[in-house]
Parts: structure tokens; sequence; C-alpha cells
């Protein structure tokens, strides 16, 4: 059973995991999305290290404060039966199922979970964020990428090019995901509908005053 705990995935956990992570955690905070918990590890990482300046730096762009992130390491303790796994690169997804093969329907990397869900969105019939994952699984099984179309670049000690390559590959993805959350009627298969809709007109003007997911891309080209 798919629960709403959401963990992304890279080798340090110092760039590209804590940046989408919190990425996806500050805009979903907003809307109904808000019941997703979403965390962060590192198939390689040294536990307690801070982020990596540069994605400090980025993440003041979009809001994000990464200067209290530690890093934390993969390891069986991470991984929760239900979990939905995002990884950065297939080669963390591949680590990810060696520790818990049991998670092999809701291990994705980033840019595939975001364009499997963006082609099941456009078929409807998805109301919660369990049907969502199914629905992505079922999505991959007929329509693979490569390295190419699922790998966020890594930028650690890279070029300027290639840190805006990582950050429009990240804020892509996550802009996609975010819209097709956003449009879910409820998050939790066993809550309705109606419980988890703004209860005053207020708190309605309120969420809709979150960033668009369009938005999130602020054409840094």
């Amino acid at each position: 059973m798919i629960t709403n705990r959401v963990l992304v995935v890279c080798t340090a956990n110092m760039i590209r995991s804590p940046f989408i992570a919190e990425l996806l955690r500050s805009r979903l905070a907003a809307g109904r999305g808000a019941a997703l918990e979403i965390l962060s590890a590192g198939t390689a990482a040294r536990s307690g290290e801070p982020a990596v300046d540069g994605v400090v730096e980025r993440g003041r762009t979009y809001g994000l404060d990464l200067q209290k992130h530690r890093a934390r390491y993969l390891g069986e303790g991470a991984l929760q039966t239900g979990d939905t796994v995002l990884c950065a690169e297939r080669a963390h997804r591949r680590v990810v199922l060696d520790i818990r093969p049991d998670l092999i329907s809701s291990v994705f990397t980033v840019r595939e979970f975001a364009r499997c869900v963006e082609a099941v969105s456009l078929r409807g019939g998805v109301e919660t964020w369990p049907d969502l994952v199914q629905a992505a699984a079922r999505a991959r099984a007929v329509e693979r990428g490569g390295p190419d179309d699922d790998d966020i670049v890594d930028p650690i000690g890279m070029p300027d090019d290639v840190w805006l390559t990582f950050e429009r590959q990240a804020t892509r993805a996550v802009s996609t995901i975010l819209a097709v959350v956003n449009a879910l009627p409820r998050i939790d298969a066993n809550v309705p509908a109606h419980g988890l809709l703004p209860a005053t007109r207020r708190e309605y003007r309120r969420s809709q005053r979150a960033v668009p997911a369009d938005q999130l891309v602020q054409g840094r080209e």
C-alpha cells in the first residue's frame, strides 16, 4: 500500500535531493499536498554534512532555506514500506531496490515520475496519491526512457552551465509533479474528498495565492 511518505534520493544528499525535496515541500505546503511527508537522503551521504554553497544560493532564488539542511545516509532505516522514492539518477534507483526490492512499483527517477504522472493526468480517472503512484508505475511499463531523459545531472565541481542544466531539469520535473498533485481531488485514499477542501472562503483564497506550478521555473536561460 502506498503511503503519504516521499523520499528524494541522490548521491551525497548535499545538492540534488535536498533542493528537489525542499522545492516540493515548500510548494505543496499551501494546498492539499501538504499531507505528503517529503524527506531526502543520499546513497553515499556522510550524515551531518551541510548542503553545498552553490545549491544554498540557488535555493534562495526560489525562497528555499537550505542553510539548515544536513545530509542523511540512505540505509534500511531510511526506507519504509509504502514509500514513494524519487531518485536523481537511474543508478540511485538500483541502489534503493537492492535495499528494498519490495518497493519496485514505487521507485522512480524524478524526471521519469514527472513524465509518467503527466501522461496519467491526461487520461484522467486518478483521484488520490496512491492512485497516482500506481498509475505512474503502469505507465512506465509501456514508456521507458534512458539516462538523457531520466537522470538529473550532478553539478558538483562543474561549471555554471552544468549548474544551470541541473536547475532546469529539477525545476521542470517538480513543476510537472506539482501541477498533477494539485489537481488531485484528494491525497489520502482513506479520507473523503470534502475533508481536504478549504473550510472557508478565506482559506480558499489563501490557497489560490500559492505559487503556480508553471511559474516555478524562472526563465533563467
